[in-house]
């Protein structure tokens, strides 16, 4: 009996074990890179002069929707304030760039951000597996 709980229970963890796997110091980094691209977008947006509601709703929606997906793929997300603040320097900074060289983006940018500031949990994730070959785990196709 007890070769037998022990095979099953072995069973039981290598075929969960892909669900259960932490992300590799490249899945992280990629993560990292979204929240990083979350806070950019932030930025640049309120370098466009977005609405201080529709940037609180956006940093509220990216929040939420990150972090879940943290949660889901295992992902550390203790840095995710740092990072989204380096983003928002990033976007801003983007932007005034932009301007200085005669680039007006931010038609594009608010355009985009609009669509992020609402984004569902699983469009998100969905944009996300597209411009990163698949989702945390999977094999790119």
């Amino acid at each position: 009996m007890r070769k037998i709980l022990t095979a099953l229970a072995w069973i039981l963890a290598t075929a969960a074990a892909p669900a259960w796997a932490a992300p590799d110091a490249a899945e992280q980094a990629q993560y990292d890179s979204f929240v990083v691209a979350a806070g950019a977008s932030n930025g640049a947006a309120r370098a466009c002069g977005a609405s201080e509601p529709d940037l609180a709703q956006h940093q509220a929606t990216a929040r939420k929707n990150l972090m879940q997906y943290a949660q889901e793929y295992g992902f550390a997300s203790d840095g995710y304030e740092t990072l989204f603040q380096k983003g928002l320097g990033e976007g801003k900074t983007m932007m005034e760039d932009m301007k200085r060289s005669g680039v007006d983006g931010c038609r594009g940018v608010l355009g985009g951000f609009q669509n992020e500031r609402a984004i569902s949990y699983e469009d998100m994730k969905n944009a996300l597996a597209e411009v990163s070959d698949g989702l945390p785990g999977e094999k790119a196709q």
